[in-house]
């Protein structure tokens, strides 16, 4: 048998084995057989496998996540069309004109129901019943202490006279204050307008002097204007007519109202009974300018609602 006693250092022998592969060491001129181990092989498999499956996940899941992207794009196209697409509100409060319902620039604007929550109390000396622009909440007659007492109250009421009520009254006079009715104290022509006296009657001389409350609705505060006889721009009139009070020389100082300028009279109230008496109002100028009022002139008013 013919025995091999060396190798050359460049040589490599291999030889096989039933179990494994037979390696040569190299430049030692050893031979020594050893097994590559499998776990190697296992987790190069795994590595790979895993890779595959990450590449997996990301193929199923990318559509998904394209698709969503994709319908949150479109929604967000769709609510910004939406808010370009619709009609800004341009009118703005105090630019709209009540008379043909038109917003400022022409515009159309939507009525909306009133709001009865806003209303303004007032009180329409000389006249039974109220304009049309407010709702009669009572009519009556004006009132106020005699004009020549020295006590009682200075300014005049307006007294229903339908439905009065006494709670626990005593008969007889106790001669605490007093209330009477007021007349009218004009005995000249051309003052007031007579197409609401009545027939044949050219001035109201000594009637009895009527009143009503007025509400208006929509309406949250009223002013009388003496020596006016129209409104301030925004505000609407209610009516017109003279400055009254009492007269200067009687004891009994009343406070000023405006009578209206196209009074009625209390039917068969002409007999001279006196009470509380209305006079009209003359500007005196001096320490009042003399500018815009002239002595002796009769002062106007206005009644305004805004």
């Amino acid at each position: 048998m013919k025995k091999v006693l060396g190798v050359t250092s460049r040589a490599v022998g291999v030889l096989k084995m039933s179990s494994g592969k037979l390696v040569m060491d190299q430049g030692l001129g050893l031979t020594r057989p050893y097994k590559r181990q499998g776990w190697r092989w296992t987790g190069l498999v795994l590595l790979a496998g895993g890779c595959l499956g990450g590449v997996l996940v990301c193929a199923v899941l990318m559509p998904l996540v394209y698709v969503t992207m994709s319908d949150l794009q479109l929604e967000v196209t769709e609510l910004r069309n939406l808010l370009i697409t619709r009609p800004a509100q341009t009118v703005s409060p105090g630019t709209e004109d009540r008379e043909n319902a038109n917003a400022a620039g022409g515009a159309h604007r939507e009525r909306r129901a009133a709001d009865t929550s806003i209303v303004d109390v007032y009180v329409r000396w000389g006249r039974k019943n109220c304009s049309d622009n407010a709702k009669t909440i009572y009519s009556g007659v004006v009132g106020s202490g005699w004009f020549h007492h020295h006590g009682g109250g200075s300014d005049y009421q307006c007294l229903p006279l339908e439905g009065v009520e006494w709670n626990n009254p005593v008969a007889g006079n106790q001669h605490n204050s007093y209330m009477y009715g007021a007349e009218y104290q004009v005995n000249s022509d051309g003052y007031f307008s007579t197409d609401t006296m009545g027939p044949y009657i050219s001035n109201p001389y000594n009637y009895d002097v009527p009143c009503s409350v007025c509400l208006a609705v929509r309406r949250s505060s009223h002013v009388m204007i003496p020596a006016r006889l129209s409104c301030p721009t925004g505000w609407s009139k209610e009516y017109s007519g003279y400055l009254m009070s009492s007269r200067h020389n009687h004891n009994s100082n009343k406070n000023f109202i405006c009578v209206d300028g196209a009074p009625n009279l209390r039917a068969g109230s002409f007999a001279d009974l006196d009470g509380a008496l209305l006079y009209l109002v003359e500007a005196q100028c001096g320490s009042l300018p003399c500018g815009p009022y002239i002595s002796g002139y009769e002062l106007t008013c206005v009644v305004c609602t805004l």
